[in-house]
This record gives C-alpha cells, structure tokens and sequence, in this order.
C-alpha cells in the first residue's frame, strides 16, 4: 500500500513538474514553450514584376475577329480534314514546310475562347464541324 502512495505522489510530482509530457491544461511546462512563428529577415526584398504589355485591341482585319493574317487563314481552311485530330496535324506541317514562323496549332469540335497579344500573328476557322486556331510563338 505505501509503494502505492509512493508511486502515485511521484507520479503527481512529474505531472505537475512537466505538463509538456502529459498534457492536462494550456502550456508548455519542462523549460517547453509554444512554437514562436517565423520572423521576417527585414533586409529581404519583394521580387518586382515585369511591367505589364500594353493592350492595343484586337488586330484583325477587316471583320474578321478570328484572324489577323490572310494568308494563315487561307494555309488553315486548305489543310482542314475531316477530324480534328487529323487537320491538326495537317495545318501544322503545312505551316512547317512553308517556313513562316513557327506556330501552335489547336483543334477541337467545340469551340474554346482564347486570348493573344495583339502583335502576335493568329487566325481560326471553322471548317467540318470543327475549330481550328492557329498562333505564332
């Protein structure tokens, strides 16, 4: 019985003594605190962003809104197939071989909204029930 106690108080007295190893209230106990968060270095600089390009509108002529460049128009809707997996193909090794720029070429049976910088030579068409895009990069 009296090794009983003896455990029992000495199990209180570490308890007490160290709350961070048997947590029984708020605190940190044995020399423990709470995490500090992270301090700023202060010297540390933001990095500064790039200015943003100028937007002009849109550059298409004419009333074309999807084209900018006839003669990418014209190398799209003649290399158009049946699918879009294969006018894709198509359009892009017309556009190789001819050496022009290089380009991405995009194709899908759904129609899909993009955004280019004015400067940069584009056109769409649509042509056996599918979109076809291409962009100069």
């Amino acid at each position: 019985m009296q090794s009983s106690i003896l455990i029992l108080l000495c199990l209180v007295t570490i308890c007490s003594a160290c709350i961070g190893i048997f947590p029984m209230g708020g605190g940190g106990g044995c020399g423990c605190s709470a995490p500090q968060p992270p301090t700023s270095c202060g010297g540390r600089k933001k990095r500064s962003l790039p200015e943003k390009p100028t937007f002009y509108g849109i550059a298409a002529g004419d009333d074309d809104m999807m084209c900018n460049n006839t003669e990418l128009k014209k190398i799209i809707l003649e290399n158009m197939q049946a699918t879009a997996t294969d006018s894709s193909k198509a359009v892009n090794g017309a556009l190789e071989s001819r050496q022009l720029m290089r380009f991405v070429v995009v194709c899908s049976e759904n129609p899909f909204v993009f955004t280019v910088r004015a400067d940069t030579a584009y056109c769409g068409a649509r042509k056996n029930e599918h979109n076809c895009h291409a962009f100069a990069i």
